[in-house]
């Protein structure tokens, strides 16, 4: 099965270290993957996005398609509003509630689901950098595009 996602957020986030290790994770289940990064030359705080693309057959277009991706992810406002339009109509977005805010037009086009990523990094794991991981851990979970136990182990292998 083909899946499109996309996470969005601002330099700095984490949020193109997650697209590496979901695309690493699918290739040690022995699927296809790919991921494609865009962010300004700002360091921290400028739009940043990665693309990545899972199939269990060859992938020959290595690049997301506007309007087809199934699933977004977005930690910050910037990143949300920046990339969303790729996300097919009826398409899962997750959003970070304290930091993005859907439009109410947006709540018809997607399913979007607010989910407090930053607050459970911190209470829960115990350290707001790791964000980025809880994020990644939604965004398996909600999207089924990859085995759990392989991800923690491609996660726990990549980030020490």
């Amino acid at each position: 099965m083909k899946y499109q996602l996309r996470f969005g957020g601002e330099g700095g986030q984490g949020v193109i270290t997650a697209g590496e290790i979901l695309a690493e994770a699918a290739i040690k289940e022995g699927r296809q993957a790919f991921k494609a990064s865009t962010y300004t030359s700002q360091v921290r705080g400028g739009p940043t996005k990665v693309d990545i693309i899972i199939d269990d057959k060859e992938i020959l277009f290595p690049y997301a398609v506007e309007g087809e991706i199934d699933f977004m992810l977005s930690t910050a406002d910037k990143g949300y509003k920046g990339f969303r339009g790729g996300v097919k109509e009826g398409g899962i977005i997750v959003v970070e509630p304290n930091l993005v805010h859907p439009e109410s037009e947006d709540y018809k086009k997607w399913q979007i689901f607010e989910i407090p990523i930053i607050t459970i990094a911190k209470d829960e794991v115990g350290n707001v950098a790791t964000q980025s991981v809880v994020a990644l851990a939604i965004a398996a979970y909600m999207s089924k595009c990859i085995d759990l136990d392989v991800l923690k182990e491609t996660m726990l292998h990549m980030v020490p």
